[in-house]
């Protein structure tokens, strides 16, 4: 299946972009598109939700192109490899569909909470990957545009790509302590 999506680069963009231009004409219809502010603060600069139409296509477009050169480096097998790329792009559209949830119901005090768990998750997952912040970014697009997700996200996979390389750096390398000191 993997495989097939990674041959339609276009047509998987162009199915994003659909979605994201059938979100704004609803938008549209029912009392314009949205612009949102940065931090949610009117002073600072708002940014229309019409950019997801060429922020989603791209972002999809470099995720495939980024998980197609990552298979041919991948060892695993083609059926491995496509459930870990769907478990990682599944777990972060659910995570990131909480998130919406949270803010839709008026429940943004726990969002900042929320917010923090990949940082916890990414002590045993590789949330760092591009399908993780495709999968962050499209379930977040109806409630905060194709845009603001695309800011925020960038600092969770640092943050994850840091946890998840360095911690098990720092336990590799206590390890290779740990055994040279035992055979001697």
């Amino acid at each position: 299946m993997l495989v097939n999506l990674l041959k339609h680069k276009f047509s998987v963009s162009l199915v994003f972009g659909s979605f994201v231009l059938l979100l704004l004409l609803w938008e549209y219809f029912h009392g314009g598109v949205v612009s949102h502010h940065l931090l949610a603060r009117e002073e600072m600069p708002a940014i229309s939700n019409w950019w997801g139409l060429l922020s989603i296509p791209v972002l999809t477009w470099i995720t495939l192109t980024r998980i197609g050169a990552r298979r041919k480096k991948s060892s695993l097998k083609a059926g491995e490899f496509s459930a870990q790329v769907i478990r990682g792009f599944i777990g972060v559209l659910i995570y990131g569909l909480s998130l919406a949830m949270l803010w839709e119901f008026g429940q943004a005090d726990y969002m900042p909470y929320v917010l923090l768990l990949p940082l916890g998750l990414a002590l045993f997952f590789p949330i760092y990957r591009m399908e993780c912040l495709l999968g962050f970014v499209l379930a977040l697009t109806y409630t905060f545009g194709g845009v603001l997700p695309l800011l925020i996200a960038p600092v969770l996979l640092v943050g994850g790509l840091l946890i998840y390389k360095g911690v098990r750096l720092v336990v590799s390398g206590f390890a290779k302590k740990f055994r040279s000191n035992k055979s001697s």
